[in-house]
C-alpha cells in the first residue's frame, strides 16, 4: 500500500459499486412501474390503460408479475443498501484503515440484507403459490442457492475477523 495512505484499487471498486448502485437505481424506477402496469393488465383480463399509457399482459400470469414486482421492491433497496455499505468499506480502505468496528457491523449487515431477500424471495413465490388464480397453468417453483447461503456465513465470519482484527490493534496500541 502506498505511504500516502491512499488506496487506488479501493477508489476504483468504490466508483464500480456507485455505478452499480445507479443502474439498479434505475431498474427498480423503470422496473417497478412497468411490472405494477403489467400486473393490473393482467389482473384486468390482458390489457388496461393507465394516463394514456396502455398495458398489454397476455401469456404472463398474475402471479409471474407479482414475483417480479415483488422482488424488485425488496431488490432494488436491498442491492442499494448493501453498496452503501460496500462504499463506506472501500472509504475505510482507501484511507488505509479497513479494521475499523463499524466494518465488521457493516459486513454483518450485508449479510442479513442478503439473507433476508432471499427469504422475502422465498415467502413471495410461496405465498403465490397458495393463490390458485395468481399461478395459472405454471406454478412457481420454491429454491433456494446453497452457494448464496454459503456467501452469508462468509460474510458472517468476516464480520468477526474484523472484529477481532480490530480488538487486536487496538489492544496492541495500548502495550508499550
Amino acid at each position: 500500500m502506498p505511504s500516502t495512505g491512499h488506496n487506488s484499487m479501493a477508489e476504483i471498486m468504490s466508483v464500480l459499486v456507485t455505478v452499480a448502485m445507479w443502474i439498479v437505481g434505475a431498474m427498480g424506477v423503470i422496473g417497478i412501474p412497468v411490472l405494477g402496469m403489467g400486473l393490473m393488465a393482467s389482473l384486468s383480463g390482458g390489457a388496461t390503460e393507465v394516463s394514456g399509457i396502455k398495458a398489454l399482459a397476455e401469456g404472463v400470469t398474475p402471479g409471474q408479475l407479482v414475483i417480479g414486482l415483488a422482488g424488485l421492491v425488496v431488490i432494488v433497496p436491498g442491492v442499494i443498501f448493501i453498496c452503501l455499505q460496500l462504499r463506506r468499506i472501500l472509504q475505510t480502505l482507501s484511507e488505509g484503515d479497513p479494521f475499523v468496528p463499524e466494518n465488521a457491523t457493516r459486513l454483518s449487515r450485508i449479510g442479513i440484507t442478503i439473507a433476508a431477500m432471499e427469504l422475502i424471495r422465498i415467502a413471495t413465490v410461496l405465498a403465490v403459490f397458495t393463490a390458485p388464480t395468481l399461478v395459472g397453468d405454471e406454478p412457481p417453483r420454491v429454491s433456494t442457492q446453497i452457494i448464496l447461503w454459503i456467501s452469508v456465513a462468509a460474510l458472517f465470519v468476516l464480520s468477526q475477523v474484523f472484529r477481532e482484527g480490530t480488538r487486536l490493534r487496538d489492544e496492541e496500541k495500548m502495550t508499550i
